[in-house]
């Protein structure tokens, strides 16, 4: 080998190690942060819910789910820590998310089509679907029940209207049928709280994996997969808070839930380890 083949292979160590310190230098670590909430319980769950992509606290320990592939709602019993009651709405898809408005189960699929059921003792695949306008384009991962009787619905993607500058998320009126064009909040990319997060990659500052109301404060909780986090909104889409999650816990955190009394639960779908539910106290 000649000196100059010598000499580009060591001059391209070295321009690789300096963007490398750059990155690390620029990109937050969670080694870096002081955790900010405390785990309180965890349910490993059966292989049927390795795809866990949304859930809803139904009281008396159980817990209606859905997972990714399979248009089914799976009721969990966390006392037990067993599957007790399976309800197909529909066949195999690509369902995202799991919500509950006025005594009956909504969920959303990634292209933004929704299946309404109205009871789990009804007969099987009957679920009224509604089309919205979004596309897979937009990839719909989080729903979330609103005081006002109204469905929210978030992007992990492309914004409705291909805006940028923020991640949208939008209202949906179950009784109208009808989905608000402009979003009922922004997250805003710039918005201050990022800034620990040392990135300006939309993709690192929040792709929501799932949506959820406090019942005790009402403040929105918006849940990040990718980059392990947990977001507090303001009502005019301002950050109130921002909680990083440990990646060696929650390794892909794609649903939230509260129960009435403000407990909050966590599900991840299987990676590396069983899939599971954790539930977690914010400090």
């Amino acid at each position: 080998m000649n000196k100059w083949a010598i000499g580009i292979i060591a001059f391209t160590l070295i321009l690789a190690g300096i963007v490398y310190a750059i990155y690390e230098k620029n990109d937050y670590d969670f080694d870096d942060a002081t955790k900010s909430y405390e785990i309180l319980n965890k349910w490993e769950l059966p292989q049927e819910l390795d795809e866990v992509s949304g859930i809803y606290w139904m009281g008396d320990n159980k817990m209606a789910c859905v997972q990714d592939e399979d248009g089914i709602i799976f009721i969990y019993d966390l006392s037990s820590s067993k599957i007790i009651k399976e309800y197909k709405f529909a066949d195999a898809g690509d369902y995202e998310a799991l919500g509950f408005q006025d005594g009956e189960f909504w969920i959303a699929e990634s292209n933004g089509k929704l299946f309404n059921v109205k009871s789990l003792d009804g007969v099987e695949d009957q679920a009224e679907i509604v089309e919205l306008e979004f596309e897979y384009r937009n990839n719909i991962e989080g729903l979330a029940a609103s005081r006002d009787g109204n469905l929210w619905l978030s992007v992990k993607d492309r914004n409705l209207d291909n805006s940028s500058g923020y991640k949208g998320i939008y209202s949906f009126n179950p009784k109208t049928k009808r989905l608000a064009k402009e979003p009922v909040l922004k997250i805003m990319y710039n918005d201050p709280k990022f800034d620990v997060l040392k990135t300006d990659n939309p993709r690192k500052l929040i792709r929501p994996s799932d949506l959820s109301f406090s019942p005790v404060t009402n403040d929105l909780y918006v849940l990040d997969a990718e980059f392990q986090k947990v977001l507090i909104l303001n009502r005019n889409g301002s950050i109130k808070d921002l909680h990083l999650l440990d990646p060696a816990e929650f390794t892909q955190p794609e649903g939230i839930c509260f129960s009435p009394s403000g407990r909050i639960f966590i599900s991840n779908e299987s990676l590396g380890g069983p899939a599971n539910i954790i539930e977690i106290k914010i400090n």
